[in-house]
């Protein structure tokens, strides 16, 4: 689902180059826990400090903040610093030690508990934050889904996740980017899984028939240029059947419960690869175009081919799904023949 934001544009919203934003910001406690974890024995501080350019008492520092996060870390005067378990905690040292990226995730608020992720993000949008900021929330009180639904945002049951994007776009081509987020989740989580995740249109991915994940996008935008798009993931990774309210429990699910044997849903891994795999696909949608991507895009919808009805205001029809467009629009082929391009709307698949 793609939203305008009713609030003003900001100066700090411009466009910033990817390629201009390699690594260099402030060395961070994932930069830190990287160094521990490939290694299995001692580390020593001059070696961190050499390696990473800051003082020693700026790696002690961020060790103790690595221990604040619960790492279990080792510290001897004579040997250095060691980890003692390779165990992800989540947070935002465990993600970023885990990015591939080059300006996703460069910038990561990680809170216990938020309203909304996506709100928090407007605010910082507005500030004027760079491109790829993320905002991470164990818990949300206020998670939002599409239509202004509530979304449910238990603790430790999910992964609730708003990422800031500043593409030199037109506001007409925004709404590919819900299509390339989804894409880039169902790479993220399909590794994990017994089953291939489906997507459908326009922000739902769907694993056996059932929704696991939803995909909020709101923009900030004059008439010829985004100020900014907040893409928002709701993730269920760990939800068991009962914590789904009684008239979801045969329409949701978490990837817990589609696991391939010895498999984990580990949020920590999976936040870091689903802004790995949304850079990759950004990246590529920005310089070769949303063919390449549309095309995957396809062979992972459930939607197309198939009979829906649609649902737009006080409207309900019913058509085929034949196509999506260049632009994000769904293709439907109505009862009578003719063709409606739907750029947003509640759509429901038909079995008969």
């Amino acid at each position: 689902m793609l939203t305008l934001s009713p609030e003003p544009l900001d100066d700090g919203g411009v466009i910033i180059d990817k390629k201009e934003m390699k690594r260099n910001d402030p060395v961070s406690s994932g930069d830190i826990l990287s160094l521990l974890a490939a290694r299995d024995g001692y580390v020593s501080g001059a070696f961190l400090s050499r390696e990473l350019n800051i003082s020693r008492t700026a790696v002690w520092k961020r060790i103790a903040a690595l221990k604040k996060e619960g790492y279990l870390i080792d510290a001897s005067t004579k040997k250095g610093y060691r980890l003692l378990s390779n165990e992800a905690c989540y947070g935002k040292s465990g993600i970023q030690s885990l990015l591939k990226t080059e300006s996703l995730g460069l910038d990561i608020r990680f809170y216990e508990s938020v309203e909304s992720t996506n709100n928090l993000l407007k605010s910082l949008a507005h500030a004027g934050a760079a491109h790829g900021t993320v905002v991470i929330a164990n818990e949300q009180t206020r998670g939002r889904g599409r239509l202004g639904r509530a979304w449910e945002s238990m603790a430790d049951k999910g992964i609730w996740m708003s990422v800031l994007l500043r593409p030199p776009l037109h506001p007409g081509s925004v709404q590919t980017i819900t299509l390339a987020v989804a894409v880039a989740v169902c790479r993220a989580i399909e590794p994990l899984l017994d089953e291939k995740p489906g997507i459908k249109w326009p922000n739902d991915i769907l694993i056996g028939g059932r929704k696991v994940c939803g995909i909020l996008t709101e923009l900030s935008a004059e008439a010829e240029r985004v100020s900014w798009v907040i893409a928002g993931i709701g993730l269920n990774t760990h939800s068991s059947l009962e914590d789904f309210p009684p008239e979801l429990r045969n329409k949701a699910t978490s990837l817990e419960l589609h696991l391939r044997q010895g498999g984990s849903a580990d949020r920590t891994r999976l936040a870091a690869e689903i802004l790995n795999q949304l850079e990759s696909v950004y990246d590529s949608f920005l310089e070769n175009g949303p063919d390449p991507m549309l095309m995957e895009w396809r062979q992972r919808s459930i939607t197309l081919g198939r009979v829906v009805e649609l649902v737009q205001g006080q409207e309900t029809l019913r058509g085929k799904a034949l196509d999506i467009g260049a632009d994000g629009r769904l293709k439907v082929q109505l009862e009578d023949g003719s063709v409606r391009e739907l750029f947003s709307g509640e759509i429901s698949l038909r079995y008969d």
